[in-house]
């Protein structure tokens, strides 16, 4: 069985446990987030989810983004929209992925539906505990019209002895509606140079540009059809990329109605937008800090004759029209999101490891499985003679269970009672192991009903 089957296949099972986080025997865990969400809008829609803690890491993080078609009398919307999924920690946003949904592809012998793989590998330091996620589809349907979005995520987890880890994500630029080609609101004013502290101990450092063209009838027919230069520069340095698509005619989710077969700057209809990686290691320097600059079209500068602002655009003659409408001409944008990704090697220790280690070091596992309904195992690791408790206490504070830990290497499970038998409710429980000699740690379960 290949792994996309296997996935499938452990996601189905999930679905029948109705658990928001599988963690399959072995290495992989599994997390659902929104399933089958309604969007007719271009509503952000904002939800919470729990995800593995910081204990391990991941060799790799994939993110599943399905599209589907509502039922009747519903249908899909069928035009293609923006859309994208952004990860909100301390009020700011991490754009993870982005998508534009596909034209019409709900006739016969069509799709239907799209489901695409993204690697989320980088973004794991994000994707811990507790998360808040924001989603979005530039929609305007309205009515029934318009897509179910589902989001699942595999979590591979790493193999000794060491992983290059990318240990910290900085937003960089962040712009949706970035105009191109307007004298008196040049995009450079939306693109500053940013400085950035890069630490000790950072192995590498690359720039992500997640960025795509919209808008079209402008001059050389901006933003969407035009084939521009885009161009990072790190302390000096250029890096230069051509934000352009050509492979839209053999588009995964096909066939679609429209015109989803031309090309188009940086993404396709029906398609993920594939980011723009550059990696500036050589021209950083750890301990000290790095000058990050973003251009576009640096040695030619554009100007949009097809504007209502250019007093010297004559409609029907270079443009066919000098004012914008909601069809053959749009304003040319540019949607931008941008980070800095910073990496250190670190040492991952075995399993195997972890054994010949008992003797002097004490472990605390995450239980399994989490969520829980109705029980789960704890798992720990005590050096020989050592005595010590593990307590079960609520988001108030107070203890609803304790179990005293005899053995060297042993495992509680927990039902889900307190001390007289009675069921608790559900929600986010701790559970900690404490020592003769001080020594403490504690982890946060749920359990759901």
């Amino acid at each position: 069985m290949n792994s996309r089957l296997m996935f499938l296949f452990n996601l189905a099972f999930v679905l029948l446990i109705n658990l928001q986080v599988k963690a399959a025997p072995g290495d992989t865990t599994y997390v659902q987030t929104f399933q089958q969400d309604f969007y007719n809008w271009a509503t952000p829609h904002y939800q919470t989810f729990l995800f593995p803690d910081t204990s391990k890491h991941y060799s790799k993080v994939t993110l599943f983004y399905k599209l589907e078609c509502p039922s009747a009398p519903g249908d899909c919307d069928p035009w293609d929209r923006l859309g994208y999924l952004s990860v909100v920690k301390d009020s700011v946003e991490y754009e993870i992925a982005r998508i534009v949904t596909p034209y019409d592809i709900n006739n016969p012998g069509y799709p239907g539906s799209c489901t695409w793989e993204l690697d989320v590998t980088d973004y794991q330091t994000l994707l811990t505990d507790s998360v808040m996620f924001k989603s979005y589809i530039e929609t305007w349907i309205s009515g029934n019209k318009g897509w179910l979005v589902t989001v699942d995520f595999e979590f591979i987890e790493a193999s000794p002895p060491s992983l290059s880890f990318p240990y910290k994500v900085q937003r960089l630029w962040q712009n949706y509606h970035a105009v191109y080609g307007e004298p008196a609101d040049p995009i450079d004013s939306h693109l500053q140079p940013m400085t950035l502290d890069v630490e000790q101990g950072v192995d590498s450092m690359k720039i992500r540009v997640i960025a795509t063209g919209h808008g079209q009838g402008n001059t050389d027919n901006a933003a969407e059809f035009s084939n521009k230069t885009h161009i990072i520069v790190a302390n000096g340095t250029p890096q230069i990329h051509t934000l352009w698509r050509s492979d839209c005619n053999v588009n995964p989710c096909s066939p679609q109605l429209g015109t989803w077969t031309y090309s188009r700057a940086g993404w396709c209809p029906g398609d993920k937008v594939i980011p723009w990686d550059v990696d500036v290691t050589p021209y950083v320097t750890a301990g000290s800090q790095a000058v990050i600059d973003y251009n576009i079209d640096w040695f030619l500068p554009y100007e949009n004759l097809c504007r209502p602002t250019n007093p010297n655009c004559i409609p029907n003659g270079v443009c066919t029209d000098c004012n914008y409408n909601s069809t053959g001409h749009t304003e040319p944008i540019y949607a931008i999101n941008s980070q800095a990704i910073f990496y250190k090697t670190i040492l991952i220790t075995s399993l195997g490891e972890q054994a010949n280690q008992t003797a002097k070091t004490f472990r605390l596992e995450n239980n399994f499985p989490n969520p829980f309904n109705p029980t789960t195992t704890i798992s720990y690791w005590l050096p020989k003679n050592s005595k010590a408790k593990l307590f079960i206490f609520n988001t108030l504070g107070e203890t609803v269970r304790e179990f005293e830990l005899l053995e060297t290497k042993g495992s509680v499970v927990w039902n889900g009672t307190d001390f007289s038998g009675k069921t608790v409710s559900s929600g986010v429980y701790f559970y900690r192991l404490e020592t003769g000699n001080g020594f403490s740690e504690t982890k946060k379960m749920v359990l759901m009903k």
